[in-house]
């Protein structure tokens, strides 16, 4: 009995394991669902697949079965991937025991009971069930094929010393696996809305000033030549007097977007604070050129708001960095922006 519940202890482990990293490392794509892209279900499948080899390697024999707790990803990759995710678990768990096992009549055995499971998957897939019920009725029925495949070839007694505990610890283990699972999913997505928030302007979408400001120091730290362009919206105060501050955040909006159309690759824009905003470009070379076209750019577009044009234009201060401090280089690139401020907007200036 204690190697029985050893043994089930390694399992549920493994399953936590491979579990809590595959939430992780797809992160950026949470809630896995049966809705989920096909690459984010494939890879989840994939995963819980990777957890049923490992099971059987930490698995344990009673007469000609193989005892394991596989049933759990089993349930975890047709829960939340579906059909699509279950049959890659499948596959790849039918691999692992053809690996170990080779072409034996276990086998053959196993390939009838997966495939009654990925059926009851395709008939499940098909009804409007909680993914907490599906995951219970995928558990109950993967512990009756188990069952169904085992009895009539063990003693007796291996019921007690062995099913009994299989049973118990599928079920709450299975519960513990899903609970964790709902905990991590539920943990990662608010992270990374608070981390969106963080770092991201909400009314541009453009990186805040935080985000700015720490690529900012990244650029510099790299070593590499780069160019500093701030910007700054003509005559802002006036937009907002005169339309309202709805229009002025309409303007902000279309007037990010249009930086962002027109950042190069090789570079970032964000919004630095109000109505400024920040450019850096490793292209030294085209930095006047860039900033030139971005003048050009604000004032050839239409902004409207509430179907009434308002005409708009930004000025430029440029400055190329030169190994000196990145304060020193935005001081520069500032005392630039003033200057075609001064000399009548709508214009660049190199510092």
């Amino acid at each position: 009995m204690g190697q029985v519940v050893n043994i089930f202890f390694i399992n549920i482990s493994i399953i936590y394991l491979v579990l809590s990293l595959t939430l992780y490392l797809m992160r950026h794509v949470l809630p896995v669902q049966v809705a989920s892209p096909l690459a984010v279900r494939v890879w989840f499948g994939v995963a819980m697949g990777v957890a049923a080899v490992l099971l059987t390697v930490n698995s344990f024999s009673v007469g000609e079965a193989r005892i394991d707790l596989r049933i759990i990803p089993l349930a975890l990759a047709a829960a939340y991937a579906g059909p699509v995710g279950v049959a890659v678990t499948i596959g790849l768990t039918l691999l692992g025991r053809f690996g170990l096992d080779g072409m034996t009549d276990q086998f053959i055995r196993s390939l009838g009971t997966l495939g009654l499971f990925f059926v009851l998957s395709l008939v499940l897939n098909r009804l409007s069930l909680r993914r907490g019920h599906l995951y219970s009725a995928y558990l109950v029925f993967g512990a009756v094929l188990v069952l169904f495949r085992i009895a009539g070839n063990i003693p007796m007694h291996a019921f007690t010393n062995v099913f009994l505990p299989y049973f118990v610890i599928t079920f709450f283990g299975g519960w513990m696996c899903y609970w964790v699972a709902k905990q991590i999913e539920t943990h990662l997505r608010m992270f990374r809305l608070h981390t969106q928030r963080a770092t991201v302007d909400e009314l541009t979408g453009l990186p805040n000033r935080y985000l700015t400001l720490e690529r900012l120091n990244d650029v510099e730290a790299s070593g590499l030549p780069w160019a500093l362009l701030v910007i700054d919206v003509d005559r802002f105060k006036q937009l907002n007097d005169t339309y309202g501050h709805r229009a002025g955040d309409a303007v902000l909006r279309r007037i990010g977007t249009t930086l962002r159309d027109h950042c190069p690759e090789a570079g970032f824009v964000g919004r630095y604070g109000g109505e400024e905003f920040v450019m850096v470009t490793e292209d030294t070379h085209d930095a006047d050129q860039l900033a030139e076209r971005l003048v050009r750019a604000v004032r050839e577009t239409t902004y409207t708001f509430e179907g009434q044009p308002i005409p708009m234009t930004i000025s430029v201060g440029v400055s190329i960095a030169n190994a000196e401090p990145g304060t020193v280089v935005f001081e520069r690139a500032d005392a630039a922006l003033y200057q075609a401020k001064a000399d009548g907007r709508d214009q660049v200036k190199i510092g």
